[in-house]
């Protein structure tokens, strides 16, 4: 019997077949819609990353080239725009929804988060700070018809005073935002420290200058004369601070103008006193002795600057009158780096000094015109020496000094330790504080920076630094041990003497004096300072323990000190291990006394990550 058919079934499944096409005409709709929005994001993406890393070139290329033209004003200005430009473009093209959405995705979603990130910071910093800043006109400050434009510094003081904020704004917006930049990729995460650490400098470096500028005007003695006693450090006999301050200099400004007044040698004040000047830090008595307040020749032994200035001052005012307002210190390399932009010079007994010879003809040529260790020999290398610094120092506000390429200069100098400051006014002293300007060890913890010292003293007693170099290497165990643990950290010292055994006969008096040790041997104090609230491990001279002659808790620092002797043309190595407590340990920093040739500094610090 055949199946049949009730009425009306047949008719009502005819419409089946229609209404499954439709299901899939929709599905296909759903389909092709997801994918077009998938193929717009990934086209969006596609031309965000390309706008936004087109601009960040963009961005970099002009700041370089804003570098090399910062003194032309024209250039100034169109390097400007663009990177004002530039920086609009990458944070417009990282800013929209759809890249904000994509921050979620894994593996690359914080890369994306700190690409944003750092765009709106830039963005930031170029139109609110850089603009601003450089719509300055700097030319106007001078030097002109020997003298910088008071006035002129004061209106950029008030413009630093105005942007200030606007780079303080921007520090602590990227620090809320957080970027851990461990789960960055590799390429990504060098770029990201590199503009953090730009960014905080800029703002630090900003927010002082905002605390100083209204003192800035009477510090170019606008309002009265303002004086400066200076230091001229002699590398040539090491200090920890650089070298011998013998040579002193009053620095005078008179409404922009520069003149040095006065100048001293250590036969000018009562040098080899029976005891200190002033009151010394028991701590530094305990690891330099008192001779640090006995000679003005060691008041620089310590690496605390504002105890340095405190003992030169006391020195001056007491038998040279008013020691001036602030404490200056400087080197022979620094003034060689100031004549880079200054140009030579001409001595009144026909010596030309340049950026090339001067640190030699100070440290070395001066010694053999004159010889010997007393009597009108010393006088006339002291005259020397203040009339090289004078008429170096009288050229900072000639008409041919590039203040740009000075400001460069002054800056490589304060990097490398060569130039310090101490002021008697509270506001310039808060503007300088923790900073370089106050001495190698100004860190008052570990947390940014874990600071090592390595400190050379000279201990024969004349100025055979001049042939002397040293490298350091540093390293610890911080990423290997618990939280819970002591840190340990080594620091190893190369000290070469390079001097050759040939040399010695013809060495001046003055070089190697042989009153204290045989000509050509050398005695040196290396002082080791190691972590904030460290303490002393161990010690090794050329492979051997070794147990130092002094040791204290200097700045907050366990130091020790070891004295050894060399012969010519030899090396000696020297290994000192502190421990540190438990807590919060940044990178590695190492500082050293600033010697005539720089010092290689390697870190042997693996990531924590």
């Amino acid at each position: 019997m055949q199946n049949s058919v009730a009425p009306g079934t047949a008719s009502s499944n005819v419409p089946a077949r229609p209404a499954a096409k439709k299901r899939k005409r929709r599905a296909k709709a759903i389909t092709w819609t997801i994918v077009g929005v998938f193929v717009f994001c990934l086209a969006a993406m596609g031309v965000s990353a390309f706008v936004a890393k087109s601009a960040v070139d963009t961005l970099m290329s002009e700041a370089k080239a804003l570098a090399n033209d910062i003194d032309d004003s024209a250039k100034t200005q169109s390097h400007v725009d663009e990177m004002v430009s530039a920086a609009s473009r990458a944070h417009w093209a990282t800013a929209h929804p759809i890249w904000r959405a994509t921050e979620i995705l894994p593996y690359v979603g914080d890369d994306l988060r700190a690409v944003r990130l750092l765009a709106r910071t830039a963005d930031s910093l170029v139109s609110d700070v850089a603009a601003p800043l450089l719509d300055f006109d700097l030319s106007s400050i001078g030097p002109t018809d020997g003298a910088l434009n008071v006035d002129a510094v004061a209106e950029l003081g008030k413009k630093i005073e105005e942007v200030a904020p606007a780079a303080q704004d921007a520090q602590i917006r990227l620090i809320a935002d957080g970027i851990d930049t461990d789960n960055l990729l590799g390429p990504l995460q060098g770029p990201v420290t590199q503009v953090e650490d730009v960014l905080n400098q800029t703002a630090d470096v900003l927010r002082r200058l905002a605390v100083l500028s209204p003192r800035l005007p009477q510090m170019l003695g606008a309002d009265t004369p303002q004086n400066y006693l200076v230091l001229v450090q002699n590398t040539a006999e090491m200090r920890t601070l650089g070298g011998n301050p013998g040579s002193m200099m009053m620095l005078t400004v008179d409404n922009g103008r520069m003149e040095i007044t006065q100048t001293a040698s250590q036969a000018d004040v009562n040098s080899g006193r029976a005891e200190s000047v002033a009151p010394l830090n028991p701590w530094t008595e305990a690891l330099y002795t008192d001779r640090v307040g006995r000679y003005i020749q060691d008041t620089t032994m310590t690496p605390d600057f504002a105890q340095t200035a405190y003992l030169a001052r006391a020195f001056w005012s007491e038998t040279l009158g008013d020691p001036g307002n602030a404490v200056i210190a400087i080197d022979p390399v620094l003034l060689s780096y100031i004549m880079k932009a200054t140009g030579p010079v001409e001595l009144e007994d026909g010596t030309t000094l340049n950026s090339n010879n001067v640190v030699n003809q100070l440290l070395s040529k001066v010694y053999e015109r004159f010889p010997l260790n007393y009597g009108p020999d010393i006088e006339k290398q002291d005259a020397f020496f203040a009339a090289a610094s004078g008429s170096i120092f009288g050229k900072l506000t000639s008409a041919q000094t590039n203040l740009f390429s000075l400001v460069k200069q002054l800056n490589k100098g304060y990097e490398e330790g060569r130039i310090l400051f101490a002021s008697t006014d509270a506001v310039e002293a808060k503007a300088v504080s923790n900073t370089l300007f106050n001495g190698p060890l100004h860190d008052a913890s570990n947390t940014e920076n874990t600071t090592l010292g390595v400190f050379v003293n000279d201990n024969t007693e004349g100025k055979l630094d001049y042939y002397t170099d040293m490298s350091v290497a540093a390293s610890s165990n911080v990423c290997s041990v618990g939280d819970d643990d002591d840190k340990t950290y080594t620091v190893e010292a190369t000290y070469n003497y390079n001097l050759k055994p040939e040399q010695v006969a013809g060495l001046p008096a003055y070089v190697s004096t042989g009153r204290y040790f045989e000509k050509g041997l050398k005695s040196t104090n290396l002082v080791f300072y190691g972590p904030v609230g460290s303490t002393f491990v161990s010690a090794k001279l050329d492979g051997a323990d070794f147990v130092p002659q002094a040791g204290t808790n200097d700045l907050g620092r366990q130091a020790v000190l070891i004295n050894f002797e060399s012969e010519p043309s030899t090396t000696h190595t020297l290994e000192v291990t502190f421990s540190a407590p438990p807590g919060t340990y940044g990178p590695i920093d190492v500082r050293t006394t600033p010697m005539i040739k720089d010092v290689p500094v390697t870190i042997d610090e693996p990531s924590c990550g």
